[in-house]
């Protein structure tokens, strides 16, 4: 190719049209008033124009004509319509049929042309609807675009709220840890007498539940999720928010008095971004407290009515002032000195609860303190929430089976081997992949436990696996996780539907699971 020479550009699409008349002498006219600027398809009838759009919906324009035998006009409008809401459809019609014309317009059409035909004004309607199409799919595509910014905002503002949080779960954490490592100390240090090692025994399983529930409360908040809503307690979620923020509440002596009552309705909720709203909503009323002289109060209190929920939030700090009382809820609105807030908290909350068909409103007094107030709409399910009752011990006690652990960490094999063994069930160990695959192949197996990031046969690795050699095995299997686990295998393990535990967990927790993988 010479130096000079550029690349031919690929031309560009042509807009494209259907014209649907009955009258072959009025097809062929358009087609030759159209040919040389649009993609025209030429169709006689309105049912060979319903078969074809519901094949082909990228169409910019239908040119239909509205007296035609068979499907009329405006019924075929109606189906092009359903099928394919962003392709214009311009009528053309009689004189005698404009009030059907009118109807059409009604019904979706953007303009209707009259018989006889002035081939300027039906190019220039065709050219007007061209650019209605194309405004419409630009329109729909920003507004997917906003969708996805509006959802790393979310995330964004989330990850913002654990930063501030990780300090205070620390603190929390290091408590239970704390007495977990000096009464395993103890019980190494020297020989003690029965009622002591079952006391320290007791000690450690207790501050261990303590660090599994911290770690899971914020596990569970800062995943990446699409928002999944369903019927739930606003109560529960106010709660679940008290516990991830008790450090601050504590740290700046903060006294709350919760006086939620236990019959509030339910709503449908995303519970994380309701737990999302809460947060942000109480962390800025205790960081608003923590400098003023007085003790400060948080109040929580609820109420509803035939059609809504509504949650209070009110803190006796220093107030906020008028001028800011109003764009409080703006984007990127911040009374916070510059690389400690990034204004997004309440514009976020205001997104969400509009989201959740509720709404959310503040009102303030210098000196006296800002109440929070959150609306959200009651959906009473037809029944009460399912709940999970832990089974009767005595009932869950199967008769022994036989389950193979995989898992290439010492630690890992050893305390499902120990468990599994004071459960009354056969145990054997695969310590690698060679082995597991060795033993799947030679022997039959009730259930299957392995760990999800096992070296060289990962979950998704034995899946595959065995849905090459022994596919009746995969409903026995159960995957153990740490907690922490990518989108990847988020999806992979929701679309198997293979059942999950992550660590740490008990021996109720690997009983439980075991005895489900038995009953299915």
């Amino acid at each position: 190719m010479p130096l000079n020479a550029t690349k031919e550009e690929k031309p560009a699409k042509r807009p494209r049209v259907m014209v649907v008349d009955d009258e072959r002498v009025t097809r062929r006219a358009l087609e030759l008033i159209l040919g040389s600027e649009f993609d025209v398809k030429m169709l006689e009838s309105g049912n060979k124009a319903v078969d074809h759009i519901r094949q082909d919906m990228d169409f910019d324009v239908v040119s239909l004509d509205l007296n035609m035998p068979g499907l009329s006009g405006i019924e075929t409008l109606k189906v092009i319509k359903q099928h394919s809401p962003t392709t214009e459809v311009l009528l053309v019609t009689a004189f005698q049929d404009i009030e059907s014309a009118k109807q059409a317009l009604k019904l979706g059409a953007y303009d209707y042309i009259e018989k006889p035909i002035n081939k300027d004004a039906y190019r220039q309607s065709i050219r007007k609807g061209v650019r209605r199409r194309q405004k419409a799919l630009a329109s729909e595509k920003a507004q997917q675009q906003l969708k996805i910014v509006k959802a790393q905002l979310v995330h964004s503002e989330k990850l913002s709220a654990i930063g501030e949080l990780l300090a205070g779960v620390v603190h929390e954490i290091n408590n239970p840890l704390a007495g977990i490592l000096g009464y395993s100390e103890l019980l190494l240090f020297r020989e003690q007498s029965p009622e002591k090692t079952h006391k320290y025994i007791k000690n450690i399983q207790q501050s261990a539940v303590l660090c599994q529930k911290i770690v899971q409360k914020l596990l569970a908040f800062s995943r990446k999720q699409k928002p999944k809503k369903e019927y739930v307690q606003v109560k529960d979620i106010v709660e679940s928010t008290l516990e991830l923020l008790q450090h601050e509440i504590t740290k700046n002596a903060v006294q709350v008095v919760n006086q939620f009552a236990d019959n509030v309705p339910c709503t449908i909720a995303d519970s994380y971004q309701l737990q999302q709203v809460f947060l942000n909503i109480i962390n800025n009323a205790v960081q608003a407290m923590k400098e003023q002289t007085r003790l400060g109060t948080l109040t929580l209190k609820s109420g509803f009515d035939d059609k809504s929920i509504r949650i209070s939030i009110y803190d006796n700090g220093p107030g906020i002032p008028g001028e800011n009382l109003q764009k409080i809820f703006e984007p990127f609105f911040t009374t916070k000195p510059e690389g400690q807030g990034t204004g997004l908290g309440l514009s976020i909350c205001y997104e969400i609860i509009q989201e959740h068909g509720g709404n959310i409103y503040v009102s303030s007094e210098l000196g006296s303190g800002t109440h929070f107030f959150v609306e959200l709409p009651i959906a009473e399910p037809d029944k009460p929430l399912p709940t999970v009752a832990s089974p009767d011990k005595a009932e869950q006690m199967p008769g022994s089976k036989k389950i193979l652990v995989i898992d290439a960490k010492e630690t890992g094999y050893d305390l499902l081997e120990n468990m599994i063994s004071a459960l009354e069930h056969q145990v054997d160990v695969a310590h690698d992949a060679f082995s597991a695959k060795l033993k799947l192949k030679s022997e039959n197996y009730d259930v299957i436990i392995s760990n999800m990031n096992m070296p060289e046969l990962s979950g998704q690795q034995l899946y595959e696996h065995l849905n090459q050699v022994k596919p009746e095995l995969l409903s026995k299997i159960l995957f153990i996780t740490s907690g922490v686990i990518s989108e990847e295998v988020r999806r992979f393990i929701e679309q198997s539907g293979i059942p999950c535990i992550s660590k740490p967990f008990g021996l109720d927790e690997i009983q439980e699971a075991v005895q489900n993988i038995e009953t299915t």
